[in-house]
């Protein structure tokens, strides 16, 4: 099998997990701006079971305060608005897959899962700063930036032990081992990935450029610098961070050119960490809802 072949195989073989998140890029068309059709809203939430029994659950939990009982998924609708309704919508599609138990990238389970959550909401934050991106686009954006790596371990390639046992003896980064040993790297399986599922081009921006962001086209380079800002800080606070994480140098030029500075994204840490510890249990175990 060639490597373009194998690649594609790895990508393949992720359709085997329950409902890839490939609704989100619609669900964040129709909740942008303040005219969402609940409508649309509804048909699209209600085609999948467990996203809508997560927005009931949660639109007539005690945080909302609400005597009356929401029934459908209109009235929670109303009652969540578009905001909170995509983040549980997020955190619901993009959490089956980033649970699932795997090997690969020196992870402990769940790690995955706390770093891609830890980098939406480092993520969030710095856009509710800077303005590079919609605080609901960089959140879903740093969900998904490493979804590539998730389908390699889950493939379970024999070839990702041969790459963690050559770096850094032989490689500088991650990626030039994985390019070298497999032919192709996590970032390329990424754009695949979202391309297959029809994220917007910004998003798979993202996924195959977060490292590197000088390189990314100038109309995605706010939001892929974002993400890499988000990533940096995220992999500094530790959280789910594997092997691979301990060789990721920020780009400081594209940083210091989009308006970051090490006093900006330090004074936003009491903000992350609040965030995480309302998701994050002292057990480590991830709770989306």
């Amino acid at each position: 099998m060639n490597k373009a072949a194998e690649m594609q195989a790895v990508v393949e073989m992720t359709r085997s997990i329950p409902c890839a998140p490939a609704i989100l890029p619609k669900l964040l068309k129709l909740t942008e701006g303040s005219a969402a059709d609940i409508g649309e809203l509804e048909t699209l939430i209600t085609m999948d079971t467990g996203l809508a029994t997560s927005v009931l659950r949660t639109a007539n939990s005690a945080y909302f305060g609400n005597a009356s009982r929401c029934d459908n998924i209109a009235d929670a609708v109303l009652r969540l608005g578009s905001k909170t309704l995509y983040r549980i919508a997020a955190n619901t599609l993009t959490g089956r897959w980033l649970v699932h138990p795997l090997r690969g990238y020196g992870w402990e389970p769940g790690d995955l899962c706390r770093h891609s959550l830890c980098v939406a909401i480092c993520a969030e934050v710095f856009a509710g700063m800077t303005n590079l991106a919609d605080t609901s686009t960089a959140y879903t954006a740093g969900l998904i930036h490493d979804l590539g790596k998730f389908a390699l371990a889950y493939a379970n390639l024999s070839a990702l032990d041969d790459v963690a046992s050559r770096v850094p003896n032989e490689y500088a980064t991650w990626r030039e081992a994985e390019t070298a040993i497999l032919g192709y790297d996590s970032s390329q399986v990424t754009k695949a990935l979202l391309e297959n599922w029809g994220f917007p081009s910004a998003f798979i921006s993202v996924g195959f450029y977060y490292q590197s962001p000088s390189l990314a086209p100038d109309v995605d380079k706010p939001l892929v610098t974002l993400i890499h800002a988000a990533k940096h800080a995220a992999s500094q606070l530790g959280y789910g961070v594997g092997a691979d994480g301990y060789y990721y140098e920020p780009d400081e030029k594209c940083l210091t050119e989009a308006g970051f500075t090490e006093d900006q994204m330090e004074a936003a840490l009491p903000e992350i960490l609040s965030s995480m510890q309302r998701f994050v249990a002292p057990d480590g175990v991830v709770h989306f809802n």
